[in-house]
């Protein structure tokens, strides 16, 4: 399948969409009646953003699709080891918007007047939930044998950094938060809402960088961040992932590690877990990160102001991450890499969340003129959706196969398929009322 094919069939999903839209927007016009004004520059605190779940939506759709393949296509799946291209952006997206989250959900429970210690044991009660549902996931493709049971995950990774993020939060944030008098304090008052939770980021990102520089196999150099084996003429071949996949073997044992990296298979070396325990670190920054924006929504009322300070919080962390990654894929002090979720990588794929993020409530919150169709549904069930694909991702209808036309255009028709599978599901779940939560 040529590029042009592909963007051929990409502009037909986009005409699609586009006339989704219209119709939407137009309908809404018909029956709206007494509701806010298009364009209104004020929104309560009490009203769900639309941006959140159609953020989330898109999240797990190209999850989705990724999974099921992407047509073959590389720059649409995840970097071998440093780099970054379109599917290394999903999780993050998952990780960040969960962060966003969890100041909103803070505050509407405070406002209900839940005790603290009851957010606190809600939030240990539902990452105990998310890490036990994610090791079973892992036994699908994985090995159900105690001895060789991997332990981490994707579901297991938010677990751990919801549980820190959130359970912080949670535990520090004001009932009522009056901003500090003056000019200043005004401006800044959803940054200094959000100041343990800077500290406690900069707390992990110190003991992270100690970490990967100063631990290492006896047998390795410190402050290696290669994938070992064939790599750089075998310089290092037993010292895959450097600190992190040598506390993953050592703490959690060789056998209880991804085993079928992609890393592993072009390189070979040690096995390394692209969701292990030192990674749990710098993910639980992006979720602070994430919260520091959903504290924005708390504090700043207007859309300017929102979108004003996304954009620029964008531009900070995007010339941050480039720095440390030395604006190169391989030469900088620490390179962008999702296998180690190294603090380059957590910048750089937040920067993206934040002006996605200001795509989304423009056009759904602020201007109104998009509903958050088809996004909107599948992300008010996004665990319901990323189970359901785990457990059916080889099953027919969901997934199927021609091998003697095994070509790019098979399979982005077979991805295309199996997503909007999915999508259709999330939209009968969402007409029915039925929205699950963990």
């Amino acid at each position: 399948m040529n590029v042009h094919t592909l963007l051929l069939l990409l502009g037909i999903l986009l005409g699609i969409w586009i006339l989704y839209g219209i119709i939407k927007l137009v309908m809404s016009r018909v029956r709206r009646t007494g509701k806010l004004r298009y364009g209104d520059k004020e929104l309560a605190i009490q009203q769900r953003l639309r941006a959140l779940d159609t953020f989330r939506g898109m999240a797990i759709v190209f999850m989705i699709f990724v999974n099921d393949g992407a047509g073959g296509y590389w720059w649409l799946e995840h970097a071998t080891w440093n780099g970054l291209v379109a599917g290394d952006l999903v999780f993050p997206a998952f990780l960040w918007i969960m962060g966003v989250c969890i100041p909103l959900s803070v505050k509407s429970a405070f406002a209900k007047g839940v005790p603290r210690w009851k957010i606190v044991m809600h939030i240990v009660r539902r990452s105990i939930i998310m890490f036990i549902l994610g090791m079973s996931l892992n036994t699908i493709y994985g090995s159900n044998m105690l001895y060789e049971l991997r332990i981490f995950g994707v579901l297991q990774r938010l677990a751990v950094s919801y549980l820190i993020a959130a359970g912080f939060y949670a535990l520090t944030a004001p009932k009522y938060y009056t901003p500090p008098r003056g000019a200043c304090g005004q401006a800044l008052k959803d940054v200094l809402s959000c100041v343990w939770c800077w500290v406690l980021a900069g707390i992990l990102v110190a003991a992270h960088s100690v970490i990967t520089f100063v631990v290492h196999d006896p047998d390795c150099p410190m402050g290696y961040l290669g994938p070992g084996g064939l790599h750089d003429d075998w310089v290092a071949a037993n010292c895959s992932g450097g600190a992190a996949g040598y506390i993953d073997r050592l703490l959690l044992g060789r056998s209880h590690v991804f085993q079928r990296s992609d890393a592993m298979r072009v390189y070979g070396g040690e096995p390394t877990d692209p969701e292990g325990l030192l990674g749990c670190l710098t993910s639980a920054v992006q979720a602070l990160l994430g919260i520091q924006a959903g504290a924005t929504v708390l504090l700043q009322r207007s859309h300017k102001a929102r979108i004003s300070r996304w954009l620029a919080w964008a531009l900070v962390f995007a010339l941050a991450g480039a720095l440390l990654a030395g604006f190169s894929r391989e030469h900088g002090v620490i390179p962008i890499n999702k296998n180690l979720w190294s603090m380059s990588f957590v910048l750089v794929t937040s920067a993206c969340c934040l002006i996605l993020l200001c795509f989304c409530y423009t056009l759904t919150d602020a201007w109104r003129f998009w509903g958050g169709g088809p996004f909107r549904a599948p992300g008010l069930n996004a665990i319901a959706l990323y189970v359901g694909h785990s457990l059916c991702a080889h099953l027919f209808p969901f997934h199927w196969k021609i091998p003697e036309m095994r070509t790019h255009a098979i399979s982005l028709v077979e991805a295309v398929w199996g997503t909007a599978l999915w999508v259709i599901i999330a939209h009968i779940m969402a007409k029915k009322k039925v929205f699950v939560t963990l």
